[in-house]
């Protein structure tokens, strides 16, 4: 009886020390995702110059669902590589917004270190949003938050952000 106790009890204790952790990783990309609106306003003004803005703007008529808008902004920092001595720019915050017949969708995918992946991701339209943060490539750390109805799948999350990080590496970098 005090085995079956003492095990219960560890569990417990295990899942409060995940939880706190947990708080704490959602905590630093929050502050993260603070820094980085601030630095994507300064891009938008030309203030610093290791900051830059893309924005990438695209109209069309769908067959079915009318006329389509979709704006893309790469807000992004110019590093140095250490390796090369070339500077490269590498984005830290991509915002999507765009509509699907009469619905609007307003999406943000944000990277702390855009060589490890996506940190943050917000989707909204209408009542629903969608967020996702991530902390950890293991597949251990990450963490949910879904008002409403859940509008884009996880991992579809991921491989959009993956999609958008390349398109952006080709048109800046000229990786190809």
């Amino acid at each position: 009886m005090r085995t079956i106790s003492t095990i219960v009890l560890l569990f417990l204790l295990c899942l409060t020390t995940v939880g706190q952790n947990q708080q704490a990783e959602v905590a630093k990309i929050r502050k993260a995702y603070a820094t980085a609106k601030a630095d994507a306003e300064k891009a938008q003004k030309g203030t610093d110059p290791v900051l830059g803005h893309m924005e990438i703007s695209s109209r069309h008529i769908e067959p079915g669902t009318g006329p389509q808008k979709e704006t893309l902004q790469y807000y992004f920092r110019r590093v140095e590589d250490q390796v090369t001595g070339m500077y490269r720019y590498k984005p830290f915050l991509i915002t999507r917004k765009y509509n699907i017949a009469a619905q609007d969708f307003y999406e943000e995918f944000l990277f702390i270190d855009s060589d490890e992946g996506l940190n943050f991701f917000f989707q909204k339209s209408g009542d629903n949003e969608t967020r996702y943060y991530y902390w950890s490539w293991n597949g251990a750390g990450s963490h949910k938050v879904v008002k409403g109805a859940p509008m884009l799948d996880e991992v579809f999350a991921l491989r959009l952000a993956s999609d958008l990080g390349e398109a952006f590496a080709r048109l800046m970098n000229r990786d190809y």
